[in-house]
């Protein structure tokens, strides 16, 4: 089989390798599509992400979908040939953490693509049938394959209790905080305004669900938010920017909630705190998401979400340093690149 690897910094080389077997209790899954993630490009880019290192040469990715090619001995859940979208984290299931309903911060969670634990931009891969979500005929490799991002919003909606007649804020443009959107119209917000300073990405998000998209460089931006709306009942940050973070604290009404969805390039933020305890808002920060692939298909499936729609570029395996430059580099109006394998 084919793996695009991360050799180096700023360098993919394609290797091949036996298909694996797999053993009883797994599934063998030919991968059909695999997104391009913010956090893969940052391991392109710097080798790291934090204080988790890629140890080199490895295999990135962790939005897949694919077709059961093999089960294991044992396996009776899966049947050969079927479609699904894989679920990327294996919590240990036993932990107090897991127990309490918060998997995605177990504290031996393995998750693709996160070093050590090896990703998905490869023809094959094995998963546990626990991972492997069944997705019908008529979803697409390619929109199963954003079912990932589509849950890591979700779960922020979720955890920022986004309820019917809201007024919300997503700052950010990107893939995720144009799904996160999606997630916050799905359950019942009634505006939503968005901020990016990227053109390209604004108009993505004016086309696919916002109501109103201004430009957070701007200064007019936080108070013609705040006249369009009335009032901000949640704000969803989903580009980790430490700007977007203090637009937040002025955004918000006195009451609500601030989720900070997005991963910030440092180790430290900063937070307002003179305006934020005068309103009492909760802060809440995301962790990926939290088993969300299914409850985003019946959204799908049901015609409230469309995550397929990010899509705007796709690329084969072996271009996959081609994607993540494009990616890198916001070129060409990339929202989610795409590899077809």
């Amino acid at each position: 089989m084919r793996s695009a690897e991360l050799a180096e910094v700023g360098r993919i080389a394609l290797t091949t390798a036996p298909v694996p077997d797999p053993a009883a209790g797994e599934v063998l899954v030919r991968m059909r599509a695999v997104g391009i993630c913010g956090s893969d490009v940052h391991f392109y880019v710097d080798g790291r992400i934090g204080d988790t290192i890629a140890s080199m040469p490895f295999v990135l990715g962790h939005e897949p979908a694919g077709q059961v090619a093999a089960l294991g001995a044992g396996v009776t859940t899966h049947v050969v040939g079927q479609r699904v979208a894989l679920e990327p984290s294996l919590p240990c299931g036993l932990c107090d953490i897991c127990r309490m309903g918060r998997p995605n911060c177990c504290p031996t969670v393995r998750f693709l693509g996160s070093p050590p634990v090896a990703g998905v931009f490869e023809e094959y891969h094995i998963f546990t049938p626990q991972q492997c979500v069944s997705i019908p005929d008529n979803v697409s490799f390619e929109a199963a394959a954003t079912l990932e991002p589509m849950a890591v919003g979700l779960h922020g909606v979720t955890l920022g209790r986004v309820r019917a007649g809201d007024r919300v804020a997503v700052l950010g443009c990107g893939p995720v905080g144009i799904l996160t959107a999606m997630a916050a119209r799905a359950v019942g917000a009634t505006f939503i305004a968005m901020t990016d300073p990227i053109p390209a990405r604004r108009a993505h998000a004016a086309q696919l669900v916002a109501d109103l998209v201004l430009d957070p460089t701007d200064e007019a931006t936080v108070p013609t938010i705040k006249i369009a709306a009335g009032q901000i009942d949640v704000v969803l940050e989903a580009s980790g920017a430490q700007a977007a973070i203090d637009d937040a604290s002025e955004l918000i009404c006195p009451g609500g909630t601030i989720v900070i969805i997005g991963i910030p390039s440092i180790d430290h933020i900063a937070l307002r705190a003179h305006p934020l305890r005068r309103k009492e808002i909760t802060l809440t920060l995301t962790h990926r998401s939290n088993f969300a692939l299914e409850p985003c298909l019946r959204l799908m499936e049901r015609g409230m979400i469309d995550p397929g729609q990010v899509i705007t570029h796709r690329f084969p395996l072996e271009q996959l340093a081609d994607g993540m430059e494009l990616v890198k580099n916001y070129r060409d109006g990339v929202l989610k690149a795409m590899i077809v394998i």
